[in-house]
């Protein structure tokens, strides 16, 4: 069962090769990124991150005690453009992690009981988190099953993530995202040649829930969300904190002298 419309949001991948060394440096210039050192993680001594634009678009980890064994993992809207890439340079590979995602601008409430019967009527295990700032996620599936699937308020999410973009955020998206993670070799190298609208296939239940989620009366949207600079960020917070005190001090002598006040402290105020 396939569910149109659905795109990777998490990939992350193992492939064996002669030469591992090389691997960050031709998937970098794949892509056209550029290479930073990061700390090796769960037995790989070694990692790099692929940056774009300002951005990481992947991550490689490799030097293993299983000689030859590259690790690489893509996340979020970087997954359209590497995923594929991937795919066509190194066919040859096993899946560990494939998160699939649509998006549909709706009522979460009504969503989110269109799930909860779902999931009772299956005896699914299921849970739901809600916080202060109006955000809420169910989940349904148990942590260990090999397939899990969430519904979320994908609108709220990012704008706590990313204050400072507020505007950019449509309101009232939420997100239907399966997460699989196969045990078994032989679905983890079938992974590796599934569509991110395929893998709701995985499991009998999430298969019944993407045949359901196609008749659903809602509007799917591509959300593509470009995380602000960390320049950006930090002008956002410093306006944060010290706005107000700025603004006095521009009441009591001006917003010129407080300029000059301003660049005279970053030692700015020397000509060009």
């Amino acid at each position: 069962m396939r569910v149109p419309g659905a795109r990777h949001d998490w990939y992350e991948m193992t492939f064996d090769t002669v030469d591992d060394e090389r691997v960050p440096g031709s998937l970098a210039l794949a892509l056209g990124g550029v290479l930073a050192r990061i700390k090796g993680r769960n037995g790989y001594a070694t990692g790099w991150q692929i940056e774009s634009d300002g951005e990481t678009i992947a991550t490689v980890h490799g030097h293993s005690a299983r000689a030859g064994e590259v690790h690489v993992t893509v996340t979020s809207d970087a997954c359209d453009r590497v995923v594929p890439t991937l795919r066509t340079l190194y066919p040859t590979h096993r899946v560990s992690r494939a998160d699939s995602a649509v998006d549909l601008v709706a009522d979460f409430e009504e969503l989110d009981a269109f799930v909860l019967e779902f999931a009772e009527a299956r005896g699914l295990t299921h849970s739901i988190i809600r916080n202060s700032e109006g955000g809420a996620t169910r989940y349904v599936g148990s942590p260990r099953s090999e397939t899990r699937m969430r519904l979320y308020k994908k609108t709220e999410e990012l704008r706590q993530k990313h204050p400072e973009s507020n505007q950019q955020v449509q309101d009232g998206i939420c997100r239907f995202e399966l997460v699989a993670r196969p045990g078994k070799r032989a679905v983890k190298e079938r992974l590796s040649h599934m569509s991110a609208e395929d893998v709701w296939g995985l499991s009998q239940w999430s298969a019944d829930l993407a045949s359901q989620l196609i008749g659903l009366d809602a509007e799917r949207v591509a959300t593509h969300f470009r995380r602000p600079t960390d320049w950006t960020r930090a002008l956002h917070f410093l306006g944060i904190q010290y706005e107000p005190m700025m603004q006095r001090r521009i009441d009591a002598v001006g917003l010129e002298s407080v300029r000059s006040e301003v660049l005279a402290a970053l030692g700015l105020d020397r000509p060009l």
